[in-house]
Order: structure tokens, then C-alpha cells, then sequence
């Protein structure tokens, strides 16, 4: 299933535009094999020794999490997401995001050329087209960029441990989920700052 809109105004990404202007997004050298360029993720994460909880990006770039939540309530709010890719130039090489479950939705914004998104072997242009697709049931990956400045945004739905769903269920938003995550308090060890499951 692949859904590609027409473009949009680039005028409703100029909040988002300006809020990752405001900050140099590093490379997440995690993802060194999956592509180059700068990325980063935010909104609630599970990692396999820390449990499921927020980023600790959320604080450092809690504009670009405000912006992007805004924005995808405009462009994909079919997407029951829990966590944001923001990237700037990154030229994600062929993969499957097999820790995904359910669809995702993929935005280009900004004055650049190149940087299509290649989904199966087919191009598509996002650029302020937002494009859904099963991201962990596609092999995808990104065009050379040639030349400007590619930012991108990807809503995608992560995969939690199933004792998680178990207890709580597979169709919570955002923030119901947000709403298990504990208070972090001054002094508390990260470690406790998660869903108990």
C-alpha cells in the first residue's frame, strides 16, 4: 500500500522549517550502515536494555517535536505513530525498518534537487509530498541529493515488546502511551524513567 499526495503548501512546513533551522542535527552513528547524512529521532522509543520511554532528544529539540506533532495532524493523521525520524540531507541507503509495525508517512521540505525517495525499485518525489508506505514490508532508500539543503520527517509506529501489548493493547495514541511513561524527578536514574511491563 502506497498512498502519495499531491503537494502541498510549503507554507504550512515553514513552523517545522525554522524550528530545525534553530539546531544542528547530528549523524545518529547507529544508523551508519542504513545511509549518510544527520538524523535523529524523538517522541517514545523502545530499546531493547532500556525499556520503552521518551527520546532524550524530546528535551534537546522539544520544538521540533511541538512543530512535527502539529504538522502531522495536517498531513497523516491516519498514522497512530510513536516516534519522529528528523533528518537533514540524509541519503538512507536500501533497508526495511523491521522494528516498524504499520504504516508510516515520509515528507521532504526545503529547496534542494535529487533526494527522491525510492520505494521497490520505483522514484517518487515527496518533496512537501507526503508519501505513506510499510516501511518495514518495503525495501526503500534515498536519491543522491545534489544540491540545497533536503530536511525530512518520518511518523512511523514502533514496534514494542508484545508483553507491552499484552497489557495495554496494540492501538493506543500517542498520548495515551505518553501518559504510562513515570514523571522523570530530579536525581531518579534514567533506568526508571519508563512503561512498566
Amino acid at each position: 500500500m502506497i498512498s502519495h499526495s499531491d503537494p502541498l503548501d510549503p507554507a504550512i512546513f515553514e513552523p517545522l522549517l525554522n524550528a530545525y533551522r534553530r539546531h544542528s542535527i547530528p549523524i545518529y552513528s547507529e544508523r551508519k550502515n542504513s545511509g549518510k547524512g544527520q538524523s535523529q529521532s524523538i517522541g517514545i522509543l523502545s530499546r531493547r536494555n532500556y525499556g520503552i520511554g521518551y527520546s532524550r532528544n524530546n528535551l534537546k529539540y522539544a520544538d521540533i517535536l511541538r512543530e512535527a506533532r502539529a504538522l502531522a495532524k495536517i498531513i497523516c493523521p491516519q498514522i497512530n505513530y510513536t516516534t519522529i525520524m528528523v533528518n537533514v540531507n540524509y541519503e538512507a541507503s536500501e533497508h526495511m525498518d523491521k522494528n516498524n509495525i504499520g504504516p508510516s508517512c515520509v515528507v521532504a521540505f526545503g529547496e534542494f534537487k535529487g533526494g527522491n525517495l525510492k520505494i521497490e525499485g520505483t522514484e517518487y518525489d515527496i518533496c512537501y509530498r507526503p508519501l505513506t508506505f510499510e516501511a518495514a514490508k518495503s525495501i526503500h532508500s534515498v536519491s543522491p541529493i545534489t544540491s540545497g539543503t533536503r530536511y525530512s520527517i518520518v511518523f512511523f509506529r514502533q514496534r514494542f515488546p508484545q508483553r507491552f501489548y499484552d497489557r495495554y493493547g496494540k492501538t493506543l495514541d500517542y498520548d495515551s502511551i505518553a501518559a504510562l511513561i513515570p514523571s522523570s524527578l530530579e536525581g531518579q536514574p534514567a533506568s526508571s524513567v519508563k512503561i512498566p511491563v
